[in-house]
């Protein structure tokens, strides 16, 4: 009989709503236990209103923050970055954002009205998660969308010369379909609108660019600006991979292939691009010998059966829907390997091994299943049986991790199942106050969360109501997927919902995944071998931190007084702090709103400010990476939906600024000189100027130098696209130099030249290109302790901002004629169920005619999920 060790799951994790009887534990789950915690985990789920969005608009999201293991709302960490990153991989805004008094997090992102179309992604994390490593954070794709460019739509065909990819561009009017040239194209290769773009020539119909190989970017990524009808539309495209090659890589079940058995092999396909492509295809021994047939099932993942001849390799022969095709050679067997194997049937789940009938078992095996990182099942393997049986409900919801262990603690086998109990997800249930309603009619809407026995249960959602004429629901992912799922899985995974589906292709579909994706959020032979992750680089964030050094005239200074201001436009805060023997200070536990400024002075114990303060690096933010936002197309887009959302934006903004055709190309191609230095050409970034400076109000150069396009700056290192770049100040090469030197207002212009300008005359030291700074009166050395005060731009958190629903309660309001074109037609990131298992919201309904589609998602305090999609409200066509 099975038995489970975790005294720690939660109850209602359970199928039946009881948990197992504990037992006794060993070495295996203390190593686990102790493991968890060191580094207990976080995870995220961003919810927003809806997918697709206009530039201009404003984005609304919560971030459902839980603890990994229970999957209950979390709130050790203080704060929750989110950002929005565009398609070349750059960071286009971040917002820092607080829980609420609930413990919920949520905030806004104002979409810039200049944004280009595009894929855009979102990603979240806390400081904490930062451990795990980027490839783990959350991130949601939306889509923005111009309202120029709805005009005149691009299609572009691609094809390889050599090297090269040539793109051949038609333009095409909405929503005729009709055939048009633009007044002017200019593409920018690289992404970048502040470098010289290439102007395309418009004569005949086919407009031709090609890509030299050396000029395609790393994000694939380049962006089109076309002029039509005087008006300007930006949108990025990627550069498709076109090559035919595909990879498909092939797992034995268990991670191993034995010898004279028959086996069960997996295969995963994926194109150029890294996505899923669907083949079929044959098993051949070295004769020629076919051993085996196969086609993908889902997303280019399928299994066949396979069988080890000893001393016979294997390869396949695979062609993909094209015709194209690829031989790849089959894993090895190994002699004396032995693997797990798993069958999920209709009450159980069945742990077998597999191996060749001469390999014997050994007498020290063990298999252990944790989820989570918590110890489920720790047994030593029965040689006098050949499988384990698990009660189908006997595991959590979740991704399970099976391992064969050995007497010296060595992983000889894994193999990972997916337990879906409907019991981890709530029953959610939406009731109206009637079934249709006219325009700017009040909705009551109550709705009830309860358990698989139809018990009442407490939680917290964030409910979206929105078009559905505009807006179609996500059949991507939700909540459910991300914590259950994809949240465990390192890489992108395709379509996470649809391997949660009720049916035997879905369940087929995820024991593939299962076999072809590995769960690493520990170290799990080094935490078998005893060597546990307990130091970690990133703390828990509990506030902002502030700290450096001060000294005296001669040595450290040990009695003084350091005091921190807090400004916001005006002084909002004061804290006090002393150094320690060393000179050494910290303000920890800041909490002060986006904007604000610190000013850290020091003073001697008898008032003089004939003391030195050096502040420390600010905190450093994980760079995207380029290129993680995966190829998918332009979603199909309503054209009311567009005509609508560009004139809502005008009725509440005034007016919609659209950049002038004249106005943007004079700007690229006639811009006055800003700087008088040789370095300046036409492929150098923009100029910043003294006047910049003074309009900027920055508090260092470093800051200045973040405002020049490519430029990061990260531990006050300074780089153009993540390379090191040369610096020239005042046209004399500088090596290693420091900007903290470099008092900001003494800067006369400072921009990036290309390699192409500084290259002929430096070679190989500025191949990267470099920031060419002049001063006002030659450079003067700034003394980094010369100051009793030192300033510091914050990171501060988001200062709450309410969607706006209006409220027809008046005659006068239901009458009015400013048309209400919402899409999102409400938005609450945190309603609060009560004991009884019931919330209670209300809104009023839009002019549009349509129905509207209800999404809640959230977590239970027991740690249930919560998601529903499914309920749609009626709103019908009536005069008012």
């Amino acid at each position: 009989m099975v038995w489970l060790c975790c005294l720690m799951l939660s109850p209602s994790l359970w199928a039946d709503g009881t948990a197992p009887q504990s037992v006794p534990t060993d070495t295996l789950e203390n190593l686990f236990r102790e493991q968890l915690s060191n580094f207990p985990q976080e995870k995220i789920h961003l919810q927003t209103d809806r997918g697709i969005y206009m530039s201009g608009e404003t984005l609304w999201f919560r971030a459902h923050l839980v603890d990994a293991l229970m999957l209950k709302q979390a709130n050790a960490s203080r704060y929750v970055y989110v950002e929005l990153v565009n398609p070349l991989g750059n960071l286009v805004e971040r917002v820092k954002i607080r829980p609420d008094s609930l413990g919920c997090f949520y905030g806004h992102i104002p979409l810039g009205e200049d944004l280009p179309e595009g894929n855009y992604s979102l990603r979240a994390y806390t400081w904490f998660m930062q451990n795990i490593g980027e490839e783990y954070f959350p991130h949601k794709l939306i889509y923005i969308s111009d309202p120029v460019s709805e005009a005149i739509s691009p299609e572009i065909s691609y094809s390889a010369e050599n090297n090269d990819i040539h793109a051949e561009i038609h333009f095409f009017t909405k929503p005729d379909n009709r055939s048009v040239t633009p007044t002017q194209a200019i593409l920018f290769p690289d992404g970048d609108r502040d470098k010289q773009g290439k102007v395309l020539s418009l004569e005949g119909e086919n407009i031709h660019y090609t890509f030299k190989k050396k000029e395609i970017p790393a994000s694939r990524t380049f962006l089109l600006q076309t002029v039509y009808d005087g008006k300007i539309s930006n949108r990025y495209f990627r550069i498709p991979e076109l090559s035919k090659n595909f990879d498909v890589a092939f797992f034995p079940e268990g991670g191993h292939a034995a010898q004279s058995t028959t086996i069960k092999m997996a295969f995963k396909a994926i194109d150029a691009d890294g996505l899923s492509t669907e083949i079929e295809g044959q098993v051949l021994d070295e004769e020629g010998q076919v051993c085996a047939d196969f086609k993908s099932q889902h997303l280019g993942m399928g299994s066949f059966r396979m069988y080890y001849v000893p001393g016979k390799k294997y390869h396949a022969v695979c062609s993909d829907g094209t015709g194209v095709s690829q031989r790849f050679d089959l894993p090895e067997p190994s002699p004396d390997a032995i693997s797990l194997n798993t069958l999920w049937s209709k009450d159980y789940l069945r742990v077998s091994l597999s191996k060749s009938p001469d390999t014997p078992l050994g007498t020290s095996l063990t298999l252990v299943a944790h989820l989570r990182g918590i110890v489920l099942y720790a047994q030593p393997w029965d040689n006098k049986q050949s499988y384990v049986d698990f009660e189908k409900n006997f595991f959590p919801a979740g991704i399970v991790h099976f391992l064969l262990v050995d007497e010296g603690r060595n992983i000889l086998s894994e193999r990972l199942v997916f337990s879906l109990q409907k019991s981890a997800l709530v029953q959610t249930e939406v009731r109206l106050d009637r079934e249709n309603y006219l325009a700017r009619e009040k909705v009551d809407m109550d709705i009830q969360i309860k358990d698989i026995n139809g018990n009442p249960m407490s939680g917290n959602f964030a409910l979206a109501v929105v078009d559905r004429t505009d807006v179609k629901p996500d059949t991507v992912s939700n909540i459910v997927s991300t914590l259950l799922l994809t949240s465990d899985l390192k890489g992108h995974i395709e379509s996470p919902l649809s391997y949660l589906q009720d049916s035997r292709s879905s369940s087929y579909a995820l024991d593939l995944l299962m076999m072809t994706q590995g769960w690493r959020k520990y170290n799990i032979p080094e935490v078998l071998k005893g060597n546990i992750t307990d130091t970690l680089p990133y703390n828990l964030e509990l506030g902002d931190e502030v700290s450096g050094k001060v000294e005296g005239l001669f040595s450290a200074l040990k009695e003084g007084n350091i005091s921190l201001l807090a400004l916001k436009d005006s002084l909002i805060g004061t804290e006090l702090a002393k150094p320690d023997r060393n000179g050494r200070f910290v303000f920890d536990r800041l909490e002060y709103p986006s904007g604000t400024q610190y000013i850290v002075q020091a003073l001697s114990k008898k008032g003089s400010s004939k003391v030195f303060i050096e502040l420390d690096p600010y905190k450093s933010f994980p760079a995207p990476k380029i290129g993680f936002i995966p190829r998918i197309e332009k979603p199909h887009i309503e054209e009311n939906y567009m005509a609508k959302m560009d004139q809502k934006y005008t009725i509440e903004n005034g007016m919609r600024v659209y950049n002038l055709a004249e106005v943007i190309v004079t700007a690229r191609r006639e811009r006055a000189v800003k700087t008088e230095s040789p370095f300046y050409s036409v492929g150098t970034s923009k100029v910043l100027t003294e006047e910049d400076v003074k309009k900027g109000h920055f508090i260092s150069t470093y800051d200045l130098l973040r405002r020049l396009p490519g430029i990061t700056v990260t531990n006050n290192e300074v780089r153009y696209r993540f390379a090191p770049v040369m610096v020239l100040l005042d046209n004399v090469p500088e090596e290693n130099f420091d900007f903290d030197l470099l008092d900001v207002d003494d800067i006369k212009d400072v921009f990036y030249s290309p390699a192409t300008s500084v290259g002929p005359l430096y070679g190989s030291a500025a191949g990267n290109g470099a920031i060419v700074v002049t001063t006002k009166n030659g450079f003067v050395q700034k003394n980094k302790m010369n100051s009793n005060i030192q300033t510091i731009a914050s990171v501060g958190y988001q200062q709450t901002v309410e969607f706006y629903s209006p409220a027809y309660d008046t005659k006068a309001k239901k009458e009015s004629t400013t048309p209400d074109l919402r899409s999102t037609i409400y938005w609450n990131p945190s309603v609060q169920v009560d004991e009884s298992g019931t919330a209670h919201v209300s809104f009023y309904t839009a002019d549009s005619a349509a129905d509207y589609g209800i999404v809640i998602e959230g977590v239970c305090a027991s740690g249930n999920l919560i998601y529903s999609g499914e309920k749609i409200v009626s709103r019908h066509n009536a005069s008012y």
